[in-house]
């Protein structure tokens, strides 16, 4: 069944590109189907939801579109850049849930309710190629100890930097500031603003084909399970999310989709 969106174009973010990199602005969008509607705080990146050539894409925004038609379940979409942000908003139940790179920790689900996986990934350390002070690139977890990485504020991703500084038993200062997704700090990685990031590696395959001067060749975890977080208490809404994205993984449109961005 399909449905009519009616795209609004409420502005642009846009970076200057200093590393051979192709231009192209980010664009706010708000779909308003009318009727109930399931809202969507959507983060901004070339993995989950961007703008090219004023048509929206991406993979997650694509799977929810195809979703939204299948099952006549209208999704309005909040592009958001700071997680953080946007999980207060969902605590607060104004939002229906987060579409992020979100990889399923304990963490998260103490928290709030999670879907089933919708892919899978890990986080890489994003640095230039030619980085830390001369020394070249860091190409282990060791090499960090004592070291500053830049992490979006909000993302889970703090968790699994908090357990490595355990495990290596040394100190790694996590930086984070207010609005910067993880999209913007490999960017400003690749500007220089930035020493290195810690960013899942489908995200940043993509901003390194922009940027080849960038490195993303360092793990920072095994490959996990990436989910949607709901509003805490909407079973409804995550009982039908997970019959919904089970099902629609069993079909070509998810295979197409998984062998263009992941």
């Amino acid at each position: 069944m399909s449905l009519a969106f009616i795209i609004v174009i409420l502005g642009a973010i846009g970076f200057v590109r200093r590393c051979s990199g192709n231009s192209g602005d980010i664009v706010n969008e708000y779909v308003k189907p009318g009727g109930d509607t399931i809202a969507v705080a959507i983060e901004m990146s070339p993995l989950t939801y961007t703008m090219r050539n004023d048509t929206a894409e991406g993979f997650d925004y694509n799977i929810l579109r195809a979703i939204s038609a299948r099952h006549d379940a209208p999704m309005e979409f909040y592009p958001v850049a700071s997680l953080d942000e946007a999980f207060a908003s969902l605590s607060r139940g104004e939002y229906d849930m987060i579409v992020a790179s979100l990889p399923s920790t304990n963490t998260l689900k103490e928290h709030f309710a999670t879907t089933e996986p919708i892919y899978l990934d890990k986080q890489v350390l994003v640095q230039l190629a030619d980085s830390a002070g001369g020394r070249g690139t860091v190409t282990s977890q060791e090499q960090l100890i004592g070291d500053t990485v830049w992490v979006a504020e909000g993302s889970p991703f703090n968790t699994r930097l908090r357990n490595m500084i355990r495990e290596l038993g040394d100190s790694i200062v996590v930086v984070s500031e207010p609005g910067y997704s993880s999209e913007h700090l490999a960017i400003r990685t690749a500007l220089g603003e930035v020493k290195q990031a810690v960013v899942n590696e489908a995200v940043a395959r993509h901003i390194a084909k922009r940027y080849p001067c960038l490195d993303i060749s360092t793990p920072i975890s095994f490959n996990q399970f990436q989910v949607w977080a709901v509003a805490p208490g909407d079973t409804v809404l995550l009982d039908s999310l997970n019959v919904w994205v089970n099902e629609f993984k069993k079909t070509p449109q998810y295979r197409a989709l998984a062998d263009k961005y992941l």
